[in-house]
């Protein structure tokens, strides 16, 4: 996990797979939407929570890894950039990345609630809080790939 990841860039493994993944997420998202403007609703259900699950899941590798690795101060040892700059584009990443993973949380569990349990609806406008969170989740995807870039293609 934490031997030197398969991308070339000297980043560990389970960096290298959490961004890897974190890049094809928002072109999962996209095609659980798809079975939904395509009114496959049994399917947009089944990706948009197996999605949501996984994306749990590499949090928590990332996470993990995080820590056990010596976290982010460790990786900036290593990189020429402006620590201000740095740190700041951290808070805006995590502050995206929080704020989707509880509007998105919202979202499952609505819809979950809704579908398969037959009951009122929680979330008014899945369709507009799905797009709200589709934007979010994307924009998580792009700046946690930027770091990755920064911190280690450099």
């Amino acid at each position: 996990m934490f031997e030197q990841g398969f991308l070339g860039t000297g980043a560990p493994l389970y960096l290298d797979i959490v961004t890897i993944y974190f890049a094809i997420l928002p072109f999962l998202l996209f095609g659980g939407i798809a079975f939904a403007i395509n009114r496959n609703h049994e399917m947009h259900y089944k990706m948009q929570l197996s999605t949501f699950l996984l994306t749990l899941v590499m949090v928590v590798i990332f996470e993990l890894g995080m820590r056990m690795s010596g976290g982010f101060g460790k990786y900036m040892e290593d990189v020429n950039i402006n620590e201000t700059f740095m740190f700041g584009f951290l808070i805006f990443h995590i502050l995206i990345a929080l704020i989707s993973v509880v509007l998105w949380t919202i979202l499952i569990y609505s819809a979950v609630k809704e579908y398969k349990l037959q009951h009122e609806p929680i979330v008014k406008s899945h369709k507009k809080l799905g797009m709200i969170v589709y934007a979010g989740m994307s924009m998580t995807s792009f700046t946690g790939i930027l770091i990755y870039y920064f911190l280690f293609m450099h």
